[in-house]
């Protein structure tokens, strides 16, 4: 008896205890993982149709957890975006990953929801938090997710225990027609607001690894390679080859890729690949062609996609390095010695220079004129000094006066520039006084205007994408 007394009171105490009581977060999440599988540790690959008002486009979709990358169509022009986490990127059209200037909370929410990661073992010992809200029918659950960088979100759990609904911000997101993809069961429409938004075309699960996105791997017989400018060249052209075939590389900052010329990709006996919409003064359509590697100095840039310029004709280059090899190396125009350094992106930076924000997947940095902020793009490729676009002009007109007008030639067509002087400039900690300055009328450019090799060859301007910083220092 007194045995029987002892096992009923030791069982009381057990029902009492914390450990003993009922769970309903753990049970929830635990049939949460057992419904959907473990989607945040797949590798999916993936077709979508996504619906942005009365716009439709095809997509595809690499993704594992809450790493995804994005490449997408619009008419002729291809967006390619990196999303990891809190952040995002934009790829170049090699795939060289720079920080996108804008996220909206909703898209690395949604991914947070998708990929299922706030049921990932470790979720909560990185920062993150689920908590189960009051219910308030009996039709399911509410969950509040938290993550670091990520403003926190209610996901609706169905009975079935799948995600049945996103509450981001001022915007819900619905997800439907589940299907089993190997040992997942994963959505295939979501609606956003009550209406189409994301439809899976094609959802499989790979058994390759995930590669995220990273610049072309460049490589080095020696480094640093040092390579003298091209005698009496206002901009920075160096020799470099393509098969043994001698040529002249423009390294522009201001082009967003690699491009070459279109007598040049006719003697490579290269054909097209795609097409590209090229942006500046003007704007046309062109191809791209893929081309074997190319050799500067002791570098090699692999078999790479170029876009094919056709008014590079009659100019003293026959190729142009822009971001896409920028990006694979620590790169120094040194323009008092009239010499371009290239070395490793590892190469120990101090992280000096100004912050670049990358628009259009070319480098901004800020800077005043007198007193007026302006975004300018740094454009190795522009003989200009300061060269403003005209809406920027047009709404500062007091910012210098006019004292005459060229002709000017650039990407797409030509234009006219209308030329002045400016009292001060600064620039980080540059302060530069009497500075020639000028605005072009239809020049397309990233942020209000450039600042071209006019002015950045009077400095030594290193470009480390790798820390996003251009340090641009006195010699």
């Amino acid at each position: 008896m007194r045995f029987a007394v002892a096992t009923m009171a030791l069982l009381f105490v057990l029902a009492a205890s914390p450990s003993a009581r009922a769970n309903p977060l753990g049970d929830l999440l635990g049939r949460m993982r057992a419904a959907a599988g473990p989607v945040w540790s797949a590798h999916l690959d993936a077709v979508v149709d996504i619906t942005d008002g009365a716009m439709l486009t095809r997509a595809h979709i690499d993704a594992r957890g809450d790493r995804l990358v994005l490449h997408r169509c619009l008419n002729d022009r291809c967006l390619g975006r990196f999303y990891h986490g809190a952040h995002a990127d934009n790829l170049t059209l090699n795939g060289a990953p720079l920080a996108a200037p804008q996220l909206t909370s909703s898209e690395p929410a949604l991914l947070l929801a998708l990929s299922h990661v706030f049921l990932r073992r470790g979720f909560r010992k990185a920062g993150g938090s689920v908590a189960l809200l009051p219910m308030l029918t009996t039709a399911g659950s509410d969950l509040e997710i938290r993550a670091d960088g990520i403003p926190p979100f209610v996901l609706a759990i169905g009975a079935d225990a799948l995600v049945r609904r996103a509450t981001i911000g001022s915007t819900r997101y619905a997800f439907s027609g589940y299907r089993r993809v190997g040992t997942l069961r994963l959505p295939t429409r979501i609606k956003r607001d009550g209406k189409p938004y994301i439809t899976f075309r094609h959802l499989r699960v790979e058994s390759a690894p995930f590669v995220a996105p990273h610049p072309l791997a460049i490589t080095f017989a020696a480094a640093p390679v040092v390579l003298p400018w091209l005698p009496q060249a206002k901009t920075p052209i160096v020799d470099c080859s393509i098969g043994g075939r001698p040529l002249r590389c423009l390294i522009d900052s201001g082009n967003s890729g690699l491009s070459m010329t279109l007598s040049l990709a006719e003697r490579l006996h290269l054909h097209p690949t795609g097409t590209f919409e090229v942006q500046g003064i003007g704007n046309y359509l062109t191809e791209l062609v893929t081309a074997p590697p190319l050799r500067i100095g002791a570098a090699t840039l692999p078999q790479a996609t170029y876009v094919v310029l056709s008014d590079l004709e009659g100019t003293r280059y026959d190729v142009v390095l822009g971001t896409d090899f920028l990006a694979t190396a620590r790169v120094t125009i040194d323009g008092p010695h009239r010499r371009v350094i290239v070395q490793p992106r590892n190469t120990l930076s101090t992280a000096q220079g100004l912050p670049v924000r990358f628009l259009s997947l070319v480098p901004t940095v800020h800077a005043l004129l007198t007193t007026t902020a302006a975004r300018l793009l740094v454009d190795t490729g522009d003989e200009s000094t300061i060269n403003l676009g005209a809406r920027f002009f047009h709404a500062h007109p007091t910012l210098f006066h006019v004292i005459e007008k060229r002709f000017v030639r650039g990407v797409g067509g030509t234009s006219t520039e209308s030329l002045g002087k400016i009292a001060v400039m600064k620039l980080g900690s540059l302060q530069l006084a009497n500075i020639t300055i000028g605005a072009t009328e239809s020049l397309h450019s990233a942020g209000d205007g450039h600042i071209g090799s006019g002015l950045l060859a009077h400095f030594v301007v290193t470009f480390d994408y790798a820390h996003d910083r251009i340090d641009i220092a006195r010699p």
